[in-house]
């Protein structure tokens, strides 16, 4: 592995850990030591990109960008590999670790856009906006987009469910609308009626975009 790899790497562990509300020198340092031999802690104080204070660690400014722009593409590329590629969890992880290294910016943003401007990972882990997100208005033909979006007679399948409300996520899957499932539109007004599988559920507009789908052919 490139050095640079390794830091980008390394830094991408500071960002998750300091997620979890860890600082401390002592766990991060052991995390770090499973990028490489050498004490990676040690070479991001050198280079500028964390700083010890006390007891913990924090991220200069040039840290939390370089971060941010690989935990992003690091997410980005997980929801592409799951949403379109379609694939497993294993096989996810894997391949989205060596994808967000050969992400340039622009094909970072397509993808983005492409995706309908996703905000969570496949674990549920929020993915940072770039500059993409912040501009994007009504962006039509999206492969991935909420329920809400799509009008009567369309076609999708369920990739996933946004919602942090667990009654109404257990009230969904009740219903058969997890990830995977087909979804056929009936009508949008004045409530969501859709087909899930052999199933037929009226929902909330609120609850509809939550739902978040790929579009697919009829």
């Amino acid at each position: 592995m490139e050095r640079s790899q390794k830091i980008e790497e390394a830094l991408s562990m500071v960002w998750e850990e300091r997620e979890k509300k860890i600082r401390d020198i002592g766990s991060i340092g052991q995390r770090l030591a499973k990028v490489a031999e050498e004490d990676m802690l040690g070479e991001l104080v050198k280079d500028g990109y964390i700083v010890k204070e006390g007891a913990n660690v924090k991220l200069t400014d040039r840290g939390e960008i370089l971060a941010k722009d690989v935990i992003r593409r690091q997410r980005l590329a997980e929801r592409l590999l799951t949403d379109v590629l379609e694939l497993g969890r294993q096989e996810m992880d894997s391949s989205a670790c060596a994808l967000e290294h050969i992400l340039s910016k622009e094909v970072e943003e397509s993808i983005c856009t492409l995706l309908g401007h996703p905000t969570e990972c496949p674990h549920g882990l929020p993915i940072p906006k770039g500059e993409c997100c912040e501009k994007a208005k009504e962006l039509l033909g999206s492969i991935v987009v909420p329920l809400s979006k799509l009008s009567p007679g369309d076609v999708g399948k369920v990739v996933y469910v946004l919602t942090r409300a667990h009654a109404q996520l257990h009230k969904l899957m009740s219903f058969g609308i997890v990830p995977g499932v087909r979804i056929s539109v009936h009508q949008t007004f004045p409530s969501v009626v859709i087909q899930a599988e052999e199933t037929q559920v009226a929902l909330e507009e609120e609850a509809a975009k939550d739902i978040y789908v790929k579009r697919i052919q009829g």
